[in-house]
């Protein structure tokens, strides 16, 4: 798969006056992918070229700290009075943090060397790589539109189609791992009722002032954007392969023992703190059963959300350590 990228810095200039919304979508979707990347030239000589980042766990280290930039308002448009409008991405931080671990054990478990199938523990890196890559390309554009051109957002969302991307981005685009298999399956990008109304509780979330009805807000969009993630991008993307779900099966039967890690998320830096006050476990149903994992998703929601209330400046000092990886190489 490509993994060298140039950019035409000249084409699609944010500095037009009225920029179309196909054009700042496409703007937007070069910055998702230039998150993921390092920037590499001959001083002087070449245009900037971006190469991905080629390590899976790397990759999930870069999303979950652009997720928490995003929450604690570090954006360069971003309004720091009214951190927590982003809810969502607060939990996803966590989120993509319990994928790189699931990513480091998939890459460096005692079991490759040991007689277990080495295709199992590549298979697994596949469709957590796949899942957490083109969930960024979808939710991070999201997120920096409503950021950078809130007032358009509403009348701009119905635009964004992969199809119908401009300039000579889209042709670069095309080359990004898993393009072909991943696009359809996710429906190139198109808003979903399930986004939408997520994206709606953000201005009323900005309208409120702190306490329970703000709180209530920001929950009721988490979960709409969560719905999406999961039943919209994930589900369809990587828990409908038949493969992927007998390998998590295989590991729903073995969790906790020989070193193989359990189903959960922690709200910490760690991989896991072994304190139910911080760690939620999936202990019943199949992750790749929609329905099971949402019941496991709300979970980690309420989790979240309680802890956002009693423990505020915990949560928020463990989001901005994960904010500074955003850059890790």
């Amino acid at each position: 798969m490509k993994q060298d990228f140039r950019f035409n810095e000249q084409t699609c200039s944010t500095n037009d006056s009225d920029p179309h919304y196909l054009e700042l979508w496409t703007l937007g979707q070069q910055e998702a992918v230039r998150r993921l990347s390092v920037k590499t030239r001959v001083e002087f000589k070449e245009t900037a070229r971006y190469q991905l980042i080629k390590d899976f766990s790397t990759r999930a280290e870069r999303i979950a700290g652009n997720y928490a930039q995003i929450y604690l308002e570090f954006e360069r448009n971003g309004k720091p009075e009214l951190r927590g409008r982003f809810y969502w991405t607060g939990l996803a931080a966590f989120a993509s943090k319990q994928v790189m671990c699931a990513l480091d054990y998939a890459s460096n478990s005692k079991w490759r060397y040991a007689g277990a199938p080495t295709p199992y523990f590549e298979v697994t890196k596949m469709h957590l790589g796949e899942g957490n890559f083109w969930l960024f390309q979808d939710i991070f554009v999201w997120h920096w539109f409503y950021i950078n051109y809130p007032n358009e957002f509403k009348d701009a969302t119905p635009a964004r189609n992969w199809d119908d991307y401009l300039c000579n981005f889209k042709a670069t685009f095309q080359e990004l791992p898993w393009v072909d298999d991943a696009l359809p399956k996710i429906n190139h990008l198109k808003k979903t009722p399930e986004l939408v109304e997520g994206f709606n509780l953000i201005p009323e979330t900005e309208r409120l002032s702190p306490g329970k009805t703000r709180s209530d807000t920001q929950l009721l969009s988490l979960m709409a954007i969560a719905k999406h993630e999961q039943i919209k991008i994930l589900q369809p993307l990587i828990y409908e392969s038949e493969g992927f779900q007998d390998l998590l099966d295989l590991q729903a039967l073995m969790e906790g023992h020989f070193g193989v890690p359990r189903r959960l998320a922690a709200m910490s830096t760690l991989c896991e703190t072994n304190n139910p006050d911080y760690d939620v476990v999936m202990t019943e149903g199949k992750l790749h059963n929609k329905n099971d994992r949402m019941k496991f998703i709300t979970a980690i929601a309420k989790k979240y959300h309680k802890l956002m209330n009693i423990q505020a400046p915990y949560m928020h000092e463990s989001i901005r350590t994960i904010a500074n990886w955003s850059d890790n190489v």
